[in-house]
């Protein structure tokens, strides 16, 4: 084993990762909790617990068969888990389809997360294949609630530092299922898997 995988695999680096993400998670939690008080969005709680979901099943996630050691990957997977806990909520009037649409993204997420629970990973590895759930649709279904929360996040609380988060968030996820597809795609259950839900990202688009 090489010295970047034994670095990775250390539990310092657990332990690192772990308080990054909880004092990310702390100030993302407390910014859309006094802004539910003050506007009264419905979206920013249920928003709050999909990406609360997220930090505790990663934190709670089993250990891989095999991960990535690239540490480009490794950068962009970092990059597109913490990256979207920057997101912060603005006091505008709440607006009602981009509420109701940010709460079918989280409800969405929060579907996904609970269909893989611990399996979850922050990189691309080999863990308990999970086909259940919306793993029946689209392979990568955590990621297309991302596609749709984003989204109308930025339409219910629009603001510069909100819409560069989206695109950057966005335009990581992509990466990440690409490489996280090129691996899987190393074993015979996922290419089994690949054949019988077509769709990685968007049903019959992607």
């Amino acid at each position: 084993m090489t010295r970047i995988p034994q670095i990775i695999a250390s539990a310092r680096m657990q332990i690192l990762t772990g308080a990054i993400l909880s004092a990310l998670w702390v100030f993302f939690a407390i910014a859309h909790l006094v802004t539910f008080k003050l506007t009264g969005k419905a979206s920013l709680l249920v928003f709050g617990v999909a990406e609360t979901l997220i930090a505790v099943f990663f934190l709670l996630r089993t250990q891989p068969k095999t991960f990535t050691s690239s540490p480009r990957e490794w950068v962009i997977a970092v990059l597109g888990t913490f990256l979207p806990l920057l997101l912060r909520p603005t006091p505008d009037t709440p607006v009602t389809v981009a509420e109701w649409g940010l709460m079918l993204g989280s409800a969405m997420q929060i579907a996904g997360v609970l269909s893989l629970n611990r399996s979850l990973a922050l990189v691309p590895a080999l863990r308990e294949l999970k086909t259940a759930g919306m793993y029946r649709l689209v392979r990568h279904p955590i990621y297309f609630s991302y596609l749709i929360s984003f989204s109308f996040y930025l339409a219910a609380n629009v603001s510069i530092q909100n819409l560069l988060i989206v695109i950057a968030s966005l335009g990581l996820l992509l990466a990440r299922v690409y490489f996280e597809e090129r691996l899987l795609g190393q074993t015979a259950e996922y290419r089994a898997y690949q054949s019988r839900v077509r769709w990685r990202l968007i049903p019959f688009v992607f």
